[in-house]
């Protein structure tokens, strides 16, 4: 998401991860995040809580967040438990489970996809038990 014609309302956005940013650990974080640069590592959220990654982002971890709205690229595997949200240049290498899913023309997902059924989303939008995310061997080694 460059700055242009794929701008999102930055309006209830509660943090930013700048372009010229590079961070390497684990996020939690609760409402909505922008990552505009570079991040290595696990990124959780729940209730409700919404991640943005732009289209000059990258992400190399799993990312485990109810909404996902991906413009840049992830490399490691995902869960949205609500919805993904994939723009054409949207790319994820890696498995992914969601409820809700929607692609733009041009998106790429190189990975197997789930969809988390209403008897499991209770579980996972609760914190409750869920059912376990098998990662793909191949994608978890060369992370």
């Amino acid at each position: 998401m460059k700055r242009g014609k794929n701008t999102v309302n930055s309006g209830n956005i509660g943090s930013i991860i700048g372009q010229n940013t590079s961070i390497k650990g684990d996020l939690d974080f609760e409402g909505k995040v922008l990552i505009e640069g570079h991040f290595e590592g696990n990124i959780r959220s729940r209730d409700g809580g919404t991640l943005i990654v732009s289209e000059i982002a990258r992400i190399n971890g799993e990312v485990d967040v109810p909404n996902l709205v991906l413009y840049g690229t992830i490399h490691g595997n995902v869960r949205a438990s609500e919805s993904l949200k994939m723009a054409a240049t949207g790319r994820l290498i890696g498995d992914v489970e969601y409820h809700v899913i929607s692609l733009s023309e041009g998106a790429s997902v190189n990975g197997h996809c789930k969809r988390i059924d209403e008897k499991h989303l209770a579980a996972v939008t609760t914190g409750g038990e869920k059912p376990p995310f098998k990662a793909n061997p191949k994608l978890a080694s060369s992370t």
